[in-house]
């Protein structure tokens, strides 16, 4: 999230460096250089983006729109030297003082048009593009900036933000994130499957539901699935393009994201569980180290809401907090273990982590199957990067033992009837 911030920051600068109290309206086209595909998008006062489809990595441009220059990417020691102290992005080479690659054209009833050259003396390419959409950034927030959106307590958003992306909202990044995807192997569970997918771009694989009795459900459980997944894309691709903003040892790289897991870690007719983890990193003083673990309601085809299901949380005036009776599940199954607090005080300080510690305030829960045993897993999430190695499944609470914890809703849940 930090990350993307920060990176958020770096555009705004770099696409309207004289940015009026109410940012300007931006245009988005869609077309073709030569044989590639490519989306552009420009200010109203100049400057603006563009990226080829096949990579999905923004290129900054800087002037008006009848002549657009290219940034050049940060390579070599004389681009590096240049790039110091916020001068990135840079619009021409440090070396023999040429600029980027030039787009010369007129936009005529909606279409953008003309020649793309790389230099004086090499062929001139011609372009066509058509406008998509224009959008005021500052009428949709959610398209330029990340915005976490509430969702029941138990549940995560992960290493990136869970706002809707849409041709209306964000017609740019939307465009972005229209590729195939790999199709991964499909796994059927009685009348449910899931399988996964890859963005080529990105690397990484996500998980969609391929059969549900209610095609209705699926379609929206897939809708938050695919937020999701392009989320943590867009992340992705923003660090790539930090070949032509940044000078730090991960700039112009997918930031790591392309080593993200992502897991279903439980699927029944009625729920679906998926944990995101890894450690994002894309510049800043420690990489982004997550465990984030989320569950779907295959009923309703939305987030589960755990407090409906289970006396897991109680309301405070300050939101949701871990419930007495949750607490006190959990600190069984730790003296069971020889584990929590109370085995801490004859631990060996060298081995002991302090991970039994971090409840209540670092709490996240999810459902998991493993060797045919149902369990509500209690894990550690979204704490500081010094606690990373905390991160992570503690407890497993096996359905058998969630008496105390179910709400009459629960038994449809937990124990669906075939």
């Amino acid at each position: 999230m930090r990350n993307a911030t920060r990176l958020f920051l770096a555009w705004a600068t770099l696409l309207g460096s004289a940015m009026p109290a109410m940012a300007e309206v931006r245009t988005v086209y869609q077309g073709t250089l030569g044989t590639s595909e490519v989306v552009l998008e420009v200010n109203a006062t100049g400057g603006g983006r563009y990226f080829y489809r096949r990579h999905g990595v923004d290129i900054p441009l800087s002037g008006p729109v009848t002549k657009l220059v290219e940034a050049l990417p940060i390579q070599g020691e004389a681009m590096y030297r240049a790039a110091q102290g916020g001068n990135a992005p840079l619009f021409e080479d440090a070396q023999t003082r040429q600029p980027g690659p030039t787009w010369r054209g007129q936009v005529i009833n909606g279409t953008f048009a003309g020649s793309w050259s790389d230099g004086p003396g090499k062929q001139n390419v011609a372009f066509e593009l058509r406008q998509v959409r224009q959008y005021d950034p500052d009428k949709s927030p959610g398209a330029t900036e990340p915005v976490t959106r509430a969702i029941p307590p138990g549940n995560t958003t992960g290493a990136a933000s869970d706002a809707p992306i849409s041709i209306e909202t964000a017609p740019y990044d939307h465009l972005k994130l229209q590729t195939p995807l790999k199709q991964g192997a499909e796994h059927v569970s009685g009348a449910v499957a899931w399988r996964m997918v890859i963005d080529p771009r990105t690397r990484f694989s996500y998980p969609r539901l391929t059969r549900h009795p209610d095609a209705r459900v699926a379609e929206k459980v897939n809708a938050i699935l695919a937020r999701r997944h392009g989320q943590l894309s867009l992340a992705a691709l923003e660090c790539k393009a930090t070949l032509y903003t940044e000078t730090h040892p991960a700039a112009g790289s997918l930031g790591n994201y392309d080593a993200e897991l992502v897991r279903v870690t439980f699927l029944g007719p009625t729920l679906m569980s998926v944990v995101e983890s890894g450690s994002a990193d894309c510049g800043g003083a420690h990489p982004h180290n997550h465990y984030a673990p989320y569950t779907l309601d295959l009923v309703r085809g939305e987030y589960l809401d755990f407090h409906r299901l289970l006396r897991a949380f109680t309301r405070t005036p300050d939101g949701f907090v871990p419930s007495q009776t949750l607490m006190a599940l959990i600190g069984k199954k730790l003296k069971a273990q020889g584990r929590g607090p109370e085995s801490a005080a004859a631990a060996d300080p060298q081995q002991y982590t302090g991970c039994d510690e971090v409840w209540p305030q670092y709490l996240a829960l999810h459902f998991e199957r493993t060797r045919g045993r149902d369990a509500l897993a209690v894990a550690v999430s979204g704490v500081p990067h010094a606690l990373g190695a905390c991160l992570g499944t503690t407890v497993a609470l096996p359905f058998t033992e969630l008496k105390p914890l179910l709400k009459p809703a629960a038994g449809a849940y937990l124990f669906p009837k075939p």
